[in-house]
């Protein structure tokens, strides 16, 4: 270990036994910038004495923060991240597969084929656990849980992302943010979890006493009745753990992603959060709530006018085989995609769909529209993700 304001000569000396020559070269300031980029090294802390040669290799600044409703202006902006998007990509196709998979063995279990499955849903099969019933329903609502835990992972990543982004590290990649959260994915998924079992165990511990005091004849009424203020508190204290519950279902994400806890962690910010700052934790959410609203209707406006214009331009030449394309790639789409945030904003805005007619295509132009369709879809992604990483 070098220690703190040892010269650049020293450094080299200990990092670098192959180039131990007193001269400074261009090759050496390179495999030191390498090395220091590698490991990551904050130069502001191990303040090298690089200014006695001239030479600027950059530092690690922290980002300027207010610590105030201020700082919530910047959400538009960091959610406009390709590592944070990319993530968020990997997480909603992890999370597509696993969802996917599960309704659709839910649905043949039920007795309906794979190709009913797809003849009726297409690519998006919709959990019905009521519909089906049974063994089907427990497929179809554990489909829907680990849909939202690798929703929670992800949103935890990009979190973590935006910790280190903040503290000035843009070099912390998404697959350093995979390690993280592999090491602490017990705190994002089962913090909440905690927080509703005690929830739980409050109002079991109520049924109990009231069991108790409908067994025991006579004594059972006293005791309910010398005994009720303490009940009526804890019956406080389980409406409260309602909104630590919300908080923690908010919140677990990004308390894992800074501090790097568990769960027990997690119940306690929750907690801390709802007692100490509850106006604070109202106002902040909402004003990023609506900040982020802003943004998905500002990115969801730009690609609806990119396509618009793209549809436009090509169009121009290619013929009669676009619409063919878009109006097989429109029967593979969700029912949500990327125009839907501007177009529920300004409903008089006409889009390409607005105005595309159903053809009937073949050969190419019919595998040439499932594979736009594909595009089409990442690309309602990308504004999911961006939604993601502007909330994280």
């Amino acid at each position: 270990m070098i220690p703190k304001g040892w010269p650049i000569r020293a450094a080299l000396f200990f990092e670098f036994p192959c180039h131990q020559n007193r001269d400074i070269s261009l090759d050496l300031v390179l495999c030191l910038h390498e090395f220091l980029w590698r490991k990551r090294l904050i130069l502001l802390d191990l303040q090298y004495n690089l200014t006695s040669f001239g030479i600027t290799l950059g530092e690690y600044e922290m980002i300027n923060l207010h610590f105030d409703i201020r700082d919530l202006f910047r959400v538009i902006r960091l959610g406009w991240s390709g590592k944070k998007i990319w993530t968020g990509l990997c997480g909603l196709f992890a999370a597509y597969i696993l969802y996917t998979t599960f309704v659709t063995i839910g649905y043949a279990v039920s007795g309906m084929s794979v190709g009913e499955v797809w003849s009726v849903y297409g690519l998006f099969p919709g959990a019905a656990p009521a519909k089906v019933g049974g063994f089907a329903a427990l497929l179809h609502a554990l489909a829907m849980i680990l849909a939202a835990a690798v929703f929670f992972l992800a949103t935890s990543m990009m979190c973590k992302i935006t910790y280190q982004q903040l503290r000035g590290d843009d070099f912390f990649t998404s697959g350093e943010a995979l390690e993280f959260v592999k090491k602490h994915w017990g705190g994002v998924i089962f913090g909440p979890v905690a927080c509703l079992a005690l929830l739980v165990g409050f109002v079991v511990s109520g049924m109990i006493i009231g069991w108790l005091a409908g067994l025991i004849p006579v004594v059972g009424e006293f005791a309910f009745s010398i005994g009720f203020i303490p009940i009526f508190f804890l019956a406080m204290v389980a409406v409260f753990m309602v909104f630590a519950i919300i908080i923690a279902f908010v919140m677990s994400p990004a308390i894992v992603g800074t501090v790097g806890e568990d769960a027990l962690e997690v119940v306690i910010q929750a907690f801390s959060l709802c007692w100490s700052q509850p106006w604070r934790i109202a106002l902040y959410l909402t004003w990023t709530v609506i900040s982020v609203w802003i943004g998905t209707i500002l990115l969801s406006g730009i690609m609806t006018l990119a396509f618009g214009l793209m549809n436009w331009s090509v169009g121009m030449y290619i013929g009669d085989k676009l619409p063919g394309m878009l109006s097989v790639a429109q029967g593979y789409l969700p029912p949500v995609d990327f125009t839907f945030p501007f177009q529920n904003v300004y409903p008089e805005m006409r889009t390409v769909w607005s105005d595309l007619q159903t053809t009937f295509a073949g050969g190419s132009v019919l595998w040439a529209g499932r594979i736009l369709a594909l595009m089409l879809i990442c690309l309602t992604g990308v504004l999911i993700a961006y939604t993601q990483a502007a909330f994280a």
